[in-house]
């Protein structure tokens, strides 16, 4: 009788211990992926941090967190990561209670584009590791990559070409009343560039910036149209790392220089557009931009796309 009221006993606290675990194991439970902030290149190498924080006491003796992403970020060989559509990894962890675990995962850039990691899966066993427990958490990651940095003789030789008769005809004299933004201040600037209304606002010195009389300006069309049933995809690719090149190459010089294409974006779906500006902040607007077109989608006619964008390229 002993016995079995021991092992009716036994019973109970199991299936209350299990209860227990199965109501409050994800509490106080944070589990995040991100990745880095800077944007990576193409054929470049990245990372993410995985961070599981465990804020209660209760062991959790197995932790799987897993998420998708797409598979032209490769991962190498590392165990836990299948590939099919999307590449698919999931780690498993040994959680002790009031601990926080960090893990940087390094993986290359097969392919420019943007990326983005969704959701978590969490799954747990119980305390005898008999019952599953699942949990779902939203992430919003993203990183961009690229395109692939181009060079050589040739290229410079066609771009001193495009460029020539705009730097030598560029007036070295600003005009006062030709204004074209602020920017940051440095010590070649002189006193009388300061925007004190500026400063005041940002909390840093910044300066007006001012174009000459004859001030260019560059639109750049890029037209990723298919024309045949066949896809031309490393063609469009390599006109996509052109137009990058050419963009870092004018916004380099001080150039505004803007972005007219019939490349839809893979997130919004519509043709992506970006008006001519000059400065860092453009670059990286140009760059995102490039880096957000899906060839997968149909493109429309580029005739098409520039009699939308008339007016703009008659205002230029």
């Amino acid at each position: 009788m002993i016995l079995l009221l021991i092992l009716a006993g036994g019973i109970l606290a199991q299936i209350l211990a299990e209860k227990y675990y199965q109501k409050n194991w994800a509490r106080g439970l944070k589990v995040e992926v991100r990745f880095q902030e800077e944007p990576v290149r193409q054929g470049g190498e990245g990372f993410l941090m995985e961070i599981i924080e465990n804020e209660k006491g209760l062991f959790l003796p197995v932790l799987q967190a897993g998420f998708a992403v797409s598979r032209n970020l490769s991962f190498g060989q590392e165990e836990n990561t299948s590939v099919s559509d999307q590449s698919y990894k999931r780690d498993i962890f040994s959680v002790m209670g009031r601990q926080r675990i960090i893990r940087k995962i390094p993986f290359r850039t097969l392919e420019r584009g943007y990326y983005e990691i969704q959701k978590i899966d969490l799954v747990t066993r119980g305390i005898l590791l008999a019952d599953e427990h699942y949990e779902t958490l939203l992430c919003n990651t993203y990183l961009y990559v690229y395109p692939k940095k181009i060079s050589g003789e040739k290229w410079e030789t066609l771009f001193r070409r495009i460029s020539g008769v705009y730097e030598s005809r560029k007036r070295l004299l600003e005009d006062p009343f030709q204004f074209r933004g602020i920017r940051e201040y440095t010590p070649e600037d002189p006193m009388n560039k300061i925007n004190w209304k500026a400063s005041a606002r940002t909390g840093s010195l910044m300066v007006n910036q001012l174009n000459s009389a004859v001030s260019g300006n560059v639109c750049i069309l890029l037209d990723v149209e298919d024309e045949t049933v066949w896809k031309y995809e490393e063609i469009h690719e390599e006109g996509i790392r052109l137009a990058a090149a050419a963009a870092e190459y004018f916004l380099s010089r001080g150039i505004e220089t803007g972005l007219i294409t019939n490349g839809r974006d893979c997130k919004e779906k519509s043709e992506l557009f970006l008006p001519g500006q000059s400065g860092r902040s453009q670059e990286a607007k140009f760059l995102q931009c490039l880096s957000r077109i899906d060839l997968r989608q149909k493109s429309g006619k580029f005739s098409d796309c520039l009699e939308r964008k008339k007016e703009f390229l008659t205002a230029k």
